[in-house]
C-alpha cells in the first residue's frame, strides 16, 4: 500500500507540473535591438528621397549668428516647408540689430526672397537671405542632410522611450560640428556637436535631432548652444511659389548687408515681445497626400 501511495503522489505531481507548463507556456525569447547605423542610413535614404517635408529648428542657450563676424542677426528659430526639387519656404525668427523680428523666405534653386518689417519694410524683395543656401543640395542631394546623418560617430543604441506619446528609437552620438552642419542649414559651428536623435518605431524616419555643443558656454552665456531640429509631414503635398515682388529687384546683397544699412530705423524702432513663428511657412499650400 505504501508503494502504491507514493506512486500515485508521484504521478499526481507530474501531472500538475505538465499542466503548470502548459499554462506559462515556452519562455520569451529576447527580442534583439535593431543596428543603429543601419537605422540611420535608412532614415537618411527616406529624407533624400522625400518629395516634400516640413522642417523645425529651435536654438536655444548661448546665440548663434547667422551673419558672423558682423553678428548683427541672431538666429532663434525656423519653420519651413521642402518640396522637391529645390524650393524651400521658411519664417525665420531672429534678434534683428537686437531687436526680436520675423523674416519670410522663400528660396527656389539658387534664388531667394525675404520679407521683413525692418530689412524690407514688410513687402518682398529678391534678395539672398542665406548665401550659398540652395534647398536641393540640402536636402536631396548625397552631401545634404543624408550626409550629415551618416557622419555621427560613437553611435549608440539607448533603447525605445515614449516621446510625445510616440515610442521611438533614441540614438547618442558625436560629430564635427562642420560634418552636420546641414542639420541647421550651415549655422552650426564648433569641433565637437553631441547628438541624441530619435527615431519612431513605426516609420523608421527621423523625427528630432537635438544638437548640444559643449564649447559654447562662457560666463556670460552658462548653458550651450542646442539645438532642436524636427522633421515631420514627410511627403506631403504642397506648392512653393516665387511672391509677388514689390518695387523689382533688390541689389545681390544679403541680409546682413540689408541689416547694417537699416540700423538707423531698427535702433529708433520699438518692439515689446519677440514674435511667435507662424503656424504655416510662407506661401505654402499644401493637402496630406494619402
Amino acid at each position: 500500500m505504501g508503494f502504491a501511495r507514493a506512486f500515485a503522489l508521484r504521478i499526481i505531481g507530474l501531472i500538475l507540473l505538465l499542466v503548470m507548463a502548459a499554462c506559462t507556456g515556452p519562455a520569451a525569447t529576447p527580442t534583439s535591438l535593431p543596428d543603429p547605423v543601419a537605422m540611420l542610413n535608412k532614415a537618411a535614404a527616406e529624407v533624400q528621397n522625400a518629395k516634400s517635408v516640413r522642417i523645425k529648428l529651435q536654438l536655444t542657450g548661448a546665440p548663434s549668428f547667422v551673419d558672423p563676424p558682423g553678428n548683427k542677426i541672431a538666429f532663434i528659430s525656423a519653420d519651413g516647408f521642402y518640396t522637391t526639387p529645390d524650393r524651400v519656404s521658411a519664417t525665420v525668427v531672429a534678434s534683428i540689430l537686437g531687436i526680436p523680428g520675423k523674416v519670410d523666405v522663400i528660396a527656389i534653386g539658387d534664388d531667394q526672397w525675404m520679407k521683413n518689417e525692418i530689412l524690407t519694410a514688410g513687402k518682398w524683395i529678391k534678395q539672398i537671405f542665406s548665401p550659398g543656401f540652395n534647398a536641393g543640395k540640402l536636402i536631396s542631394s548625397a552631401d545634404g542632410i543624408q550626409a550629415a546623418l551618416k557622419a555621427f560617430k560613437n553611435v549608440k543604441l539607448v533603447g525605445q522611450e515614449n516621446v510625445d506619446g510616440t515610442q521611438m528609437y533614441h540614438i547618442t552620438g558625436n560629430a564635427a560640428g562642420a560634418d552636420i552642419a546641414s542639420l541647421t542649414v550651415g549655422l552650426i559651428r564648433g569641433s565637437d556637436v553631441l547628438v541624441d536623435i530619435y527615431i519612431p518605431v513605426d516609420t523608421g524616419r527621423v523625427d528630432r535631432v537635438i544638437m548640444v555643443q559643449p564649447d559654447t558656454v562662457t560666463a556670460k552665456d552658462p548653458k550651450p548652444t542646442t539645438w532642436t531640429l524636427e522633421l515631420f509631414d514627410y511627403n506631403t503635398e504642397a506648392k512653393i511659389t516665387p511672391p509677388p515682388v514689390e518695387g523689382g529687384t533688390a541689389a545681390p546683397t544679403s541680409a546682413a548687408t540689408s541689416a547694417q544699412s537699416a540700423t538707423a530705423s531698427a535702433t529708433s524702432a520699438s518692439t515689446s515681445a519677440a514674435p511667435q513663428p507662424t503656424s504655416q511657412p510662407a506661401t505654402v499650400e499644401g493637402t496630406q497626400s494619402q
